[in-house]
């Protein structure tokens, strides 16, 4: 993606976003010392070794690995793209991108989402007005016969779409480029004769909402029952269901970090628990959980709770849940279950019970190590050995999958209860049996020498390029790593100010950054007082490096055809410099 945004953009980007800001505002960071630490969220770890240097604008994992900076940093946590991380750090920085000529593909696709967002909620504006202008229409009915109010009709925007077939066509001004959109968008349908008419006609509109409140799709509910119930918006460049949770932005606007969230099934059932102030549902649009969803809620959260009917297609749905989960279960996250009882949803049952009664539901809910057992458990023997022994069959795999060490050491424990093996040492081999290679986070180590010191010194504190004289003597210099030890001073006396993860975007997507990455995290356990002299005493020995090769150069010389007079006083004066003289 280098070259399609110019450089100084993401420089500009780079400058303006500070990196601790940004982690700290998703993973709680602690200052020690220079650095600020956090338990990796890359990785499952007890003790933090995610650091993060607000001089060096970097962040490294001495467990894992991982590192980079901000835009790294989205990429790696985020799940975004190069693109959709810079689109990320404009809007926090509230600037434009300006896509360099020649990559009018990717501007144009930048500004067809920017086009999409603005017509999305011009759309969500009408779909409102036909709810507030019009009090007596059948939608706003229903929803007061559901005892939503009018708060709520406004904090969700909540709006109507009418019978008509051209409603919405009949609102904005249909240009080729505007019908394109809304059909593109599925605002739009077509009939057999071409014409258009409104997807969500004769629906109540809740309008979903991004990270950033812009309204990228729609939930739709029909009011006379017929199926499908409720539709959404298809899928589009901005509206994708499996990443999106109904409601997570209205709770991250006054929560940025949730205590706990509850994930339930329907619109309304977010709008109503909200309204009696549960303000911590979500729901995934009428769509199975899927991977998306869970690193998203984890990401927001440490505790998940998920909602179901107590039916059994409710407790199969759970179990799918669960499942998918397990591979997130790092210590310190926890899911549990909530099931209701039959033909009830968190709607009706909240009306009937109010809140506390709610609550207690959700302080009572089955964490996973029950729901886990019970479901495993359902029609086995435990009395028999062949039972025992299949329990341990399906039960290992999952417990397998949970990254977090201090959860799988206490599901073995409950494992090795049921199997009736308290030794976890044997209940061990069950696990050690068959076991896949584990993923090696160690590094292989860089050897040093003077020229990879150098320039790891450099990418780690750029301010060091101040204090070298004039390079004109190493351009000639054979010795591996020297252009790139030149170009890098170069760049920073042109820019005094460039930091680290500056310095690193710089050499994105060359053949190089794999290096770069190793050497800017590079412990060279030197007192930070003492850096500038290290430096300059390295970079020394690669002006001695050239004395040596002119001395060696004379020498031969001298032995082959004999030097003249100013050579030889040139040779003196080497010889002088290099013992010190």
């Amino acid at each position: 993606m280098i070259g399609k945004i110019p450089k100084v953009f993401i420089d500009e980007l780079l400058i303006k976003t500070n990196i601790i800001d940004l982690i700290n505002s998703r993973i709680p960071l602690k200052k020690q010392g220079q650095n600020y630490h956090a338990k990796c969220p890359f990785h499952d770890e007890k003790t933090p070794s995610f650091t993060v240097n607000d001089k060096k604008q970097f962040y490294y994992c001495f467990g894992c690995n991982s590192h980079g900076n901000v835009i790294d940093f989205l990429m790696n946590y985020e799940h975004l793209t190069f693109i959709e991380s810079i689109e990320t750090l404009s809007i926090l920085n509230r600037l434009t991108i300006p896509y360099n000529i020649g990559y009018k593909k990717n501007e144009n696709e930048f500004n067809k989402r920017n086009e999409l967002y603005c017509l999305m909620k011009t759309i969500s504006d009408i779909y409102k007005k036909n709810i507030i202008n019009n009090n007596t229409n059948e939608a706003y009915l229903y929803l007061k016969r559901r005892g939503i109010n009018e708060k709520m009709i406004n904090d969700f925007s909540i709006g109507f779409a009418p019978k008509e077939w051209n409603n919405m066509s009949n609102k904005i001004i249909l240009n080729k480029k505007n019908k394109n959109t809304l059909i593109d968008s599925g605002i739009l349908l077509l009939n057999k004769q071409g014409y258009p008419y409104d997807r969500f006609r004769g629906r109540i509109i809740f309008p979903i909402k991004d990270n950033y409140g812009r309204i990228n799709g729609f939930g739709a509910r029909n009011l006379d029952n017929k199926k499908p119930k409720y539709i959404n918006s298809p899928e589009t460049i901005i509206f994708h269901k499996s990443r999106q949770l109904y409601g997570l932005y209205e709770i991250k606007k006054k929560y940025p970090k949730p205590n706990k969230l509850l994930i339930v099934e329907g619109y309304i059932d977010v709008i109503m628990l909200t309204q009696f102030k549960i303000n911590y549902a979500v729901a995934s649009l009428g769509t199975s959980i899927t991977s998306e969803h869970i690193q998203l809620l984890f990401r927001t959260t440490n505790n998940v709770i998920y909602c179901y009917d107590g039916d059994n297609s409710g407790k199969e749905a759970a179990w799918r849940t669960l499942k998918k989960s397990l591979p997130y279960i790092q210590d310190g996250k926890s899911i549990k279950f909530i099931f209701l009882p039959q033909n009830e949803d968190p709607d009706t049952i909240i009306r009937k019970e109010g809140k506390k009664a709610f609550e207690n539901r959700i302080n009572q809910a089955t964490d996973l190590s029950k729901f886990l057992f019970s479901k495993l458990l359902k029609n086995i023997n435990l009395s028999s050995i062949e039972g025992r022994s299949y329990l341990s069959a399906i039960a290992v795999p999952l417990i397998k999958l949970i990254p977090g060490e201090t959860m799988r050491i206490y599901l073995k424990q409950i494992l090795g209860h049921k199997l009736g093996i308290p030794d976890l040492n044997q209940l061990e081999k069950l696990f050690i049996k068959n076991k896949k290679k584990i993923e090696n986070y160690s590094i292989k180590p860089i050897k040093q020498n003077r020229m990879r010191i150098l320039i790891s010194l450099l990418i780690q504190n750029p301010y060091l390029a101040e204090n070298v004289p004039s390079i004109t003597k190493l351009n000639n210099l054979k010795i591996k790593g020297i252009t790139l030890f030149l170009a890098l001073i170069k760049i920073c006396k042109k820019n005094p100010k460039l930091n680290t993860g500056q310095i690193l975007e710089i050499y994105r997507n060359t053949d190089i950054i794999s290096v770069l990455y190793k050497l800017a995290k590079w412990d060279h356990m030197i007192i930070e007082k003492e850096t500038k002299n290290v430096f300059l005493d390295l970079l020394s020995g690669l002006y001695d490096k050239i004395l040596e090769l002119r001395q060696e150069l004379l020498i031969n010389k001298e032995r082959q055809k004999g030097l003249n007079n100013a050579e030889k006083n040139e040779l003196w004066s080497i010889n002088k410099k290099l013992a010190g003289i």
